[in-house]
Order: C-alpha cells, then sequence, then structure tokens
C-alpha cells in the first residue's frame, strides 16, 4: 500500500469553488509502483472536482503493522484494502493564512 499528500485546488465547476482555496489530500492506494499510485491519486481528485497540484509527501510505501495505535488510518489502510483508493481532503478556506 502507498500513502501520499498532494496538494489540490477546486476547479471552477466545484460546489466550493470561490469559498474553498485548497486542501491537502492524503491517499492510500493500493497500488504496483509508486507511479501507478500517483496516477491513480491525481485520478481520483479530479474526478472529484479538484485540480492537484505539487505532491507534499511522495509516495512511499507503508505496511499495516507501521499505523498501529492510529485508529484512524488504520481504517482508511483497511478500506484501501477494499477499494484500492482511499483520500481525505483537508481543506482550507478561501483568505486562510499561509502557513509559515
Amino acid at each position: 500500500m502507498y500513502f501520499l499528500i498532494l496538494e489540490a485546488h477546486p476547479k471552477p465547476t466545484h460546489s466550493e469553488y470561490g469559498t474553498v482555496d485548497g486542501a491537502y489530500v492524503s491517499l492510500f492506494v493500493d497500488a504496483a509502483s509508486a507511479a501507478a499510485a500517483e496516477r491513480a491519486a491525481r485520478d481520483l481528485i479530479s474526478d472529484r472536482g479538484w485540480d492537484s497540484a505539487d505532491l507534499d509527501e511522495e509516495p512511499r510505501w507503508i505496511d499495516r503493522g507501521e499505523l498501529e495505535g492510529n485508529a484512524e488510518s488504520l481504517e482508511r489502510y483497511d478500506q484501501a484494502c477494499l477499494d484500492d483508493i482511499v483520500a481525505t481532503f483537508n481543506r482550507w478556506p478561501v483568505g486562510a493564512p499561509d502557513e509559515e
């Protein structure tokens, strides 16, 4: 299973365009390679009405055991085992201050 984080912004046709500036999208992707995981992640983000931008965290292989003690991540990992991909959009509003 690969884990990666992408920055994304709503497309002009998205219902949250103008109120949400962007999101960090955390993804668990069951794929054969890091490149395939990134392609699947970008496709899912686009299908949900977002433009994907830079990778915030490169795809990295993750074993289930690394997530012990983190119930939320374990749940997402297990769901990705069933669905091949799980994404969590951590949104920020238009006008939010930049993190320094």
